[in-house]
């Protein structure tokens, strides 16, 4: 009988041990929780029900004198289970807070500049240019700073041209032509001359980051309607320079009292005066060419009237990786016969509803030769594929399972000055009742027409010059949305 209380006692002694572990692990992770102020107030009802059902546990058996080994064990198992999920869900967390420091409130932007050489010259390496003079355009932000950089590659001489332009088209024929060309100018080349990047070689690329101050506000997101404005981007090494085109433009006007949100999608070849110039218009896509995001957003808030207080950037890489992360998504198309899209010979889309994976939703949101309409309906396409992304992502299923998954996912393909306070707070938001977001699209139009553009003043360009009715549309649909 001694021996049996011996044993018991020490068994008691380890249960406890383990039972305190357990209640400091769950009382650690209510503290992280509720430091990260992601988590809505009534589940911390759930987790002290919990805590109260471990102390039942241990009052009612652990410390009872006739308590079982078997019991003993069985209930250590669920501390340690408590333990173990505990220790998961911290590092969920840790990962989830982490990401969101480094990746929102755009903290930097980076320059990428490319070496270009006629593909048929001597030049095949960096240091074959060792000497020799290289021609740039004359709108740097830090000239100083540029040529020292540039100088510890390889030591050249600088001839500053006004504009780049003319010099792109003179290397694709001069084989002693060096240019060192900012890589939105060179996407811009190869986008309008499609054989562009036949005739010419990159010795090598240069990046130079920034560090920028973000704006505030004063935006509740939780209550206020907003605007952001979606920059999609299709860059040649799939990173996210300062200055690129702009392929994509979607406004996203957010009501989160009513949880709808207005998709107004503007086609990137509109044929708009770009912020702070003058003159020739141009290609709302090349606005991104002149001051990056900012003048892109603002060309955009010219466009419509409105103040747009955020802006997200995403490299195409982005939809592929997201739309794997989540399982990927259903999209519908109208079109009543099958077609392979055109940037991906492998994705073969059909009539109606159609499960796909990440390469194949980026080639459907790409697609318009499949249509009458191109990039008008190429438009209508990527809004469908933004918001089953949405909806998949808010989904409650989504959003406790695959969220490592998503983070994983978007690491290094996005930029935003949203803050990691202000997704915080929606994600509560958004676990406090689940409820679903409704959608409403609209796509402005134009005539197709071919022009002079501020970039490009030598030779034509297709544009699409603007419909205003269907822009004082928009302007409406957008007012109507921020309950103005």
């Amino acid at each position: 009988m001694a021996k049996t209380r011996k044993k018991h006692k020490f068994l008691r002694f380890i249960s406890t041990i383990i039972w305190l572990a357990a209640m400091v692990a769950l009382g650690f992770l209510t503290y992280e929780l509720y430091k990260a102020n992601i988590m809505p107030t009534k589940y911390y009802a759930i987790i002290g029900g919990l805590a109260l059902f471990l102390l039942i546990i241990f009052f009612a058996f652990i410390n009872h004198s006739r308590t079982r080994v078997w019991l003993f064990l069985f209930n250590d198992l669920i501390f340690i289970a408590v333990i173990i999920a505990c220790y998961f869900g911290y590092t969920k967390l840790n990962d989830v807070m982490d990401f969101l420091k480094e990746n929102l409130g755009a903290k930097y932007e980076t320059d990428v500049y490319y070496f270009v050489v006629n593909k048929n010259s001597n030049y095949k390496k960096i240091k074959d240019i060792e000497g020799k003079t290289i021609k740039l355009v004359d709108d740097v932000d830090n000239k100083e700073e540029l040529e020292r950089n540039i100088n510890k590659k390889v030591t050249v001489t600088f001839d500053y041209l006004d504009t780049i332009v003319d010099a792109l088209y003179d290397v694709q024929e001069k084989t002693d032509l060096i240019i060192f060309v900012n890589s939105g100018n060179y996407d811009a080349m190869v986008e309008n001359y499609e054989d562009f990047s036949d005739k010419v070689s990159i010795l090598d690329e240069l990046e130079m980051k920034y560090r920028v101050e973000n704006d505030t506000t004063g935006v509740d997101v939780t209550e206020d309607p907003f605007v952001v404005y979606l920059s999609g981007i299709d860059t040649r090494s799939g990173k996210l320079p300062k200055k690129s085109l702009s392929d994509v433009n979607i406004l996203l006007v957010v009501n989160p009292t009513d949880r709808k949100i207005l998709m107004v999608h503007t086609p990137r070849d509109y044929y708009v005066q770009v912020a702070g110039t003058t003159g020739l218009k141009d290609k709302l896509t090349h606005a991104g060419l002149v001051g990056g995001i900012k003048t892109s957003k603002a060309t955009i808030e010219n466009l419509y009237d409105i103040k747009v207080p955020y802006h997200v950037r995403v490299n195409f890489k982005a939809v592929t990786k997201l739309v794997d992360a989540v399982g990927g998504i259903t999209i519908y198309s109208d079109k009543k016969t099958s077609f392979t899209c055109w940037t991906d010979r492998s994705c073969r889309i059909k009539p109606g509803n159609n499960k796909v994976n990440g390469k194949c939703a980026l080639a459907f949101a790409r697609e318009r030769h499949a249509y009458k309409e191109g990039d008008r309906h190429r438009g209508e396409n990527q809004e469908q594929v933004i918001s089953k992304l949405i909806e998949k992502v808010t989904s409650s299923k989504t959003l406790l399972t695959k969220s490592s998954d998503i983070l994983k996912s978007l690491e290094g393909t996005f930029e935003t000055n949203i803050t990691p306070e202000e997704i915080t707070s929606l994600v509560k938001m958004q676990l406090e009742d689940m409820r679903g977001w409704t959608f409403e699209t609209y796509n402005v139009s134009g005539t197709d027409s071919m022009e002079y553009t501020r970039s490009y003043t030598s030779t034509q360009l297709y544009v699409m010059k603007p419909d205003m009715k269907t822009v004082e549309t928009a302007k409406t649909k957008i007012k109507e949305a921020l309950g103005k």
